[in-house]
């Protein structure tokens, strides 16, 4: 009976404990994330990072290395050694949009880094002050023309996905405001609350806590159906903005070159973590949709996200040294 409890249990954990074979992990893993500290993709990494530790039986730590919309970060990876000890925090812009608009990154995504897998599901919301005179999108439109280059709109970066989506506003909407590029969401959620940008397109997760005091007012949701979280803000297209859809989504690369059974354990041990129910309620607190896709599912989301932007930032002009 002792040995059949014994085989049991060995086969309840073979997904995590195959890859250890092969000596993986043996000391603590570092997760780079390149934005600054408070910001959505550090609510995502941090809480994960926690989970992981006694799935690996290793620490893991998370090191913000925040500029030039996330490509520092993942520059810092790419140049890692290829074992596992270090791994990247993405997001759908930084690794799929970014080549497109980076002429000179010092880095080729395709060739210098591998999928472990995606953690969140979702798309952006249109966030402005509660005390701005708009509460849906054909109000700010309407302010925007009556106060022509007077709204400024605040980024994560030049170029992010944040930015494309308020592109993508602009253009279809016609409206006038001035954009703010900043090192990342959580500085530019901050100048929103103090009056000096009145727009954001974000994640919800980022400002959530601001919503809930009455803040910050969400007026619309770049997805194609309703956000669970915030289910009585109305999506663009019921707005008249049917083409308005901003996916976004975060997940984790490795170093090229990284091996199978190191990816396949990290693989897991992701797995494992977003189904968490701890994670679970965290991210829907949060207002993000914790739903993991693995290593092929993340490489197909990633070259379908580059060719859906690939002709809308040709037609945009927008190019970044």
């Amino acid at each position: 009976m002792h040995r059949r409890t014994l085989l049991a249990a060995a086969l309840a954990v073979a997904p995590l404990a195959a890859p250890r074979a092969q000596g993986f992990p043996t000391r603590p893993i570092r997760i780079v994330v390149g934005f600054p500290p408070g910001g959505g993709s550090d609510l995502v990494a941090r809480p994960l990072a926690q989970k992981m530790q006694p799935l690996l039986g290793q620490s893991v730590l998370v090191e913000n290395r925040g500029g030039a919309n996330g490509n520092l970060g993942l520059a810092e990876v790419a140049k890692s050694a290829a074992d596992g000890y270090t791994i990247g925090h993405v997001n759908n812009s930084v690794i799929a949009v970014n080549p497109l608009l980076y002429a000179n990154l010092p880095f080729d995504p395709a060739r210098d880094l591998t999928p472990i897998g995606t953690v969140t599901a979702g798309a952006l919301f249109v966030m402005v002050p509660a005390d701005l005179p708009a509460r849906d999108l054909r109000e700010l439109v309407a302010l925007a023309k009556a106060r022509p280059g007077q709204l400024n709109f605040g980024s994560g970066g030049a170029g992010g996905i944040t930015h494309l989506g308020f592109e993508l506003f602009r253009k279809q909407s016609g409206a006038e405001i001035v954009h703010v590029p900043y090192r990342g969401s959580a500085p530019a959620l901050q100048d929103m609350l103090g009056g000096r940008i009145q727009l954001m397109i974000d994640g919800f997760n980022l400002a959530k806590a601001q919503v809930d005091a009455g803040r910050v007012r969400a007026i619309a949701f770049l997805g194609r159906e309703r956000h669970p979280a915030l289910n009585q803000v109305p999506t663009a297209a019921e707005q008249g903005f049917p083409d308005l859809v901003v996916p976004g989504w975060q997940g984790f690369v490795a170093p090229a070159g990284t091996p199978e059974a190191v990816l396949a354990r990290l693989e897991e041990a992701f797995r494992v973590a977003v189904a968490d129910p701890d994670i679970q309620a965290n991210f829907m607190t949060q207002g993000t949709q914790a739903v993991f896709r693995g290593r092929t599912e993340m490489a197909h989301m990633i070259r379908e996200e580059t060719a859906r932007w690939a002709p809308i930032i040709q037609e945009l002009g927008i190019r970044l040294d």
